[in-house]
């Protein structure tokens, strides 16, 4: 039996688009503008989170709202100027904009921004007032119809308070005003949080059981991965479902909207973290975020994309998009596209097919991840397999039913083309593959990623 086998006839739910990321595509002041290859990658979804952070001048509160004690009501109290044209850049590449209401992460000793606001009932006004400014033209402003608002970030991050200095109980209460005051505004809007660093500590479950009992809106609910391997995000995954459901909140949507590789060579994930910025760590820095970038973290980010088309997630946004950002493993700090920005691109192009089908992989592929597709009248299938932590050797690949030996019985002609991304491929010109009956066996190192496909002529 082939070590792969694609079932043309076996028809499931389309492809779920889930290749967002967090930020835009300018950064450096104007001076780096990605927009082009942003276009092209289709990213679906955009988050506005630690926007050209370490250094953001818009997006967060108190770059729009500079001055706590003025009227919250007076459109003059407020500068939306940078924010406006960042978004105008965003929303130019063809994205949804998902909105984090709240500040950027802070991780200086001395915080500024990430406080419990003084007066939660203003801080919701305030928020409302930005809806109002980007949706229903107040303020000079724009008709963008932004669909998600996102209350806070990370309040339960153990690192310093960077996120949050309050308690989880007063995070809770903000949630709960801003919350109410934007549904009252405008029930259509989707609301949610919490940008769960973990889904499973005491503060989540806090939180879901205090929107439970205060039946409070929760839209969708947001949580954050990094890992070292895929399965860490299908737990997390069943884990956030399996808590909203038992709250009752089963039409909540799940977002996964921070996600990224991140190995470390050895030690825990705590000793990852800890080593990561402390003096001496440099060379380590540069090993791991390089990672991100290159054939391992390429291969990560597509078997991610093909292990979620199963998974309850209903928008991933992968972090960071700017390239600017440590993070970043799409682009280098000079713009220029990276391995992992290529899986991206290409993926997109197999969101364009319009069928999802069966997909088979062996026991004797372990590592491997994929999913096929195939055009609507059946004139093309592809099949995305990322060997992420498989063998390097051959696998044989056989088409059952709609490509294979029935296919050819009837005189059906099949052109095979390879595509590869490895440690010196980069889906470059395409191979073409003899084989018989829709038999062909490929050649996979490890932390590679594969496109193939079947064209009739």
């Amino acid at each position: 039996m082939a070590d792969i086998i694609l079932h043309p006839e076996l028809t499931l739910p389309p492809l779920k688009r889930l290749h967002g990321v967090n930020n835009g595509p300018v950064c450096y002041g104007s001076l780096l503008d990605v927009t082009p290859y942003y276009e092209k990658a289709g990213f679906p979804l955009i988050r506005l989170h630690d926007t050209n952070w370490p250094n953001p001048g818009e997006v967060d509160i108190h770059t729009i709202f500079r001055d706590f004690s003025r009227d919250a009501d007076d459109p003059a109290s407020y500068d939306f100027s940078r924010t406006d044209e960042y978004i105008r850049s965003v929303l130019a590449t063809g994205a949804k904009i998902v909105y984090r209401l709240g500040e950027s992460i802070e991780h200086t000793k001395v915080k500024y921004y990430v406080h419990p606001p003084a007066d939660m009932e203003k801080w919701a006004r305030i928020c409302v007032n930005i809806i109002r400014h980007y949706n229903e033209g107040w303020a000079d402003g724009f008709h963008y119809g932004i669909r998600y608002w996102e209350i806070w970030n990370e309040p339960d991050n153990p690192d310093r308070n960077c996120m949050w200095s309050g308690t989880p109980e007063q995070y809770y209460e903000m949630y709960r005003i801003a919350a109410t005051a934007i549904k009252r505004h405008d029930p259509a809007l989707k609301v949610g949080g919490q940008a769960a660093t973990m889904v499973n500590l005491p503060f989540t479950e806090g939180f879901v059981a205090y929107c439970r009992d205060n039946r409070l809106p929760l839209d969708f609910f947001t949580w954050h991965t990094y890992a070292d391997e895929p399965g860490q995000i299908m737990r997390n995954a069943l884990k956030a479902r399996k808590l909203l459901d038992e709250a009752g909140f089963e039409d909540t949507e799940s977002h996964l909207n921070e996600w990224n590789y991140m190995r470390a060579d050895e030690g825990t994930e705590a000793e990852l973290w800890g080593r990561l910025w402390k003096p001496g760590g440099e060379t380590f820095r540069r090993s791991l975020f390089e990672r991100q970038k290159n054939e391992e973290g390429a291969s990560f980010a597509a078997a991610v994309f093909a292990m979620l088309q199963d998974a309850p997630i209903d928008e991933a946004n992968y972090y960071d998009g700017q390239p600017h950002e440590l993070f970043s493993g799409l682009f280098d700090a000079y713009g220029i596209p990276q391995k992992t920005y290529r899986v991206f691109e290409q993926f997109q192009l197999m969101c364009a097919y319009g069928k999802r089908v069966g997909l088979a992989i062996g026991e004797s592929a372990a590592g491997l991840y994929g999913f096929g597709v195939s055009s609507d009248d059946g004139a093309e299938m592809a099949m995305w397999i990322s060997n992420f932590c498989g063998e390097s050797r051959q696998y044989s690949i056989e088409v059952v039913g709609g490509g294979g030996s029935a296919a050819h019985a009837a005189g059906t002609s099949w052109r095979t083309e390879c595509r590869l991304l490895d440690a010196e491929r980069n889906f470059d010109s395409p191979a073409v593959i003899a084989g018989e009956d829709g038999a062909v066996e490929v050649f996979l190192p490890r932390h590679s990623v594969m496109v193939l496909r079947w064209k009739r002529f």
